[in-house]
């Protein structure tokens, strides 16, 4: 009964944002774990096609156990498609005969005894990056893509993987001091990222309170969480990281405070290149706190941060690929544009008809993210408007000529004030029930998919 009190107590002596966003964070953080326990239950075998039509391919992964299993797909000259049946076998749509996933034999029905032709699938399928899966199924279907690029840093350095320069360092490093407390990169990563991800989830409770009262403010955080992409806060991404010390500047700033934005700044840039977009509202900050440029804490700041910058493409140059500049990559077919252009590219392949639902789901994110920076332009502070339009342009001068507005829908996460506009728009019934529905809904959808290795962003 003492610790219960005890409990109780030390809970309500905490502020209203904190106790929101705990809740908050354990309600999403719940929901995601039982749904990707529901997906390794419902889908334990990822079916991944591959080739083309005058060699298609699939290959079976065991989300148990991450072991791959490729074949030819073709029989009789017909390309079969398969759905998982348990953890060993598949069935085909077109026969409904029953395979096993380990010899490619069928074991029941019409094409019972054939064999399917063991074949290879591209090295990025499933890209681990010379890191070894996580043994326990349930945590590694958080191991995915980017997870395995700041792990493989974090314990081999930059150099080892072609490619890994385009990996700003401060999450790798924090991963790397923290991997002999927690035993694995991985769950290092994981334990860094839901502890930003809290942090982030209050300070954002206090900001969007500021703006409005404590009720918007808990609604627009409520949103934030059901958005479709939110699940990547909880895995080993960057989202979180970033977002802590984006909020962390900014509060600085508006507390005039120039060294410790300096410094969450420069840990901001360290984290991703669109900390960049942080100089435009540190200097319109330090012009209403005047004398502008005539303080040694303006310097100070300005410094600590730019030294982030500055950082980041020495590192570049000291590695073998030698793409200094940050957003011109040939090894990810990514270069400087005019943003119009990345934009336009995009409407483009849509146009065309030759594109994926995630296309479609980028452009529609950048689309709307713009629409809602120019109706909240008079409602959000204009520093925080700045960030806003800085970052889109800074993610959009940068096109990868293999997929327009490539991870739009996760970058998005980022554009934290334009949320309010959604907290805002939630006190319509009407808009209030299409925003939930449509956001669980997609994310739901969308986070399947990344635990069985789809590329969603």
């Amino acid at each position: 009964m003492d610790i219960k009190n005890t409990i109780r107590q030390s809970w309500g002596k905490l502020d209203e944002s904190w106790r929101f966003a705990i809740s908050a964070f354990f309600i999403a953080r719940i929901f995601f774990a039982i749904w990707s326990w529901v997906i390794l239950i419902i889908q334990p075998i990822a079916v991944h096609y591959i080739g083309d039509t005058n060699n298609p391919g699939v290959v079976f992964l065991d989300l148990h156990t991450s072991q791959p299993y490729a074949y030819n797909r073709q029989v009789d000259g017909q390309p079969l498609t398969f759905r998982p049946v348990n953890r060993t076998t598949v069935t085909d749509l077109q026969s409904n005969s029953i395979w096993d996933i380990s010899t490619g034999i069928a074991i029941d029905r019409k094409y019972k005894d054939f064999k399917l032709s063991p074949t290879s699938y591209p090295s990025d399928l499933f890209p681990y990056h010379n890191v070894a899966p996580y043994p326990n199924a349930w945590l590694a279907m958080w191991q995915r893509f980017d997870a395995n690029w700041y792990t493989s840093i974090a314990e081999n350095g930059y150099g080892n993987i072609a490619g890994d320069d385009h990996f700003p360092p401060l999450y790798p490093l924090l991963i790397n001091l923290t991997t002999p407390i927690f035993g694995n990169g991985f769950i290092a990563g994981l334990v860094i990222s839901q502890l930003a991800t809290l942090y982030a989830l209050k300070l954002m409770v206090d900001l969007f309170s500021q703006w409005g009262n404590v009720t918007s403010g808990k609604q627009t955080v409520a949103y934030y969480l059901l958005y479709p992409t939110s699940f990547f806060l909880f895995s080993a991404y960057t989202e979180s990281l970033f977002l802590m010390t984006t909020l962390l500047a900014l509060r600085s700033m508006k507390k005039q405070s120039w060294v410790w934005a300096g410094f969450w700044v420069f840990c901001a840039i360290t984290t991703r290149l669109q900390g960049a977009a942080l100089f435009i509202p540190m200097l319109y900050l330090m012009w209403q706190d005047q004398p502008f440029l005539r303080k040694l804490q303006h310097w100070a700041g300005l410094a600590i941060s730019g030294t982030g910058f500055l950082f980041y493409i020495f590192l570049r140059s000291t590695q073998v690929s030698g793409n200094v500049l940050p957003f011109s990559e040939p090894a990810w077919r990514a270069k400087l544009v005019p943003p119009w252009e990345t934009y336009l590219y995009a409407v483009r392949t849509l146009l065309s008809g030759d594109f994926n639902h995630i296309d479609l789901l980028n452009w529609v994110v950048v689309t709307f993210f713009i629409l809602l920076l120019i109706i909240g332009w008079k409602q959000i502070p204009i520093e925080y408007n700045l960030y806003t339009a800085f970052s889109l342009l800074i993610m959009l001068i940068r096109i990868v000529e293999t997929q327009p507005l490539i991870s739009m829908s996760r970058y998005s996460l980022t554009l934290f004030p334009s949320f309010f506009i959604l907290g805002l728009a939630g006190n319509h019934p009407w808009q209030r029930r299409i925003l939930i529905y449509s956001f669980i809904a997609l994310n739901m959808f969308l986070s399947s998919e990344f635990f069985s290795w789809g590329w969603v962003a």
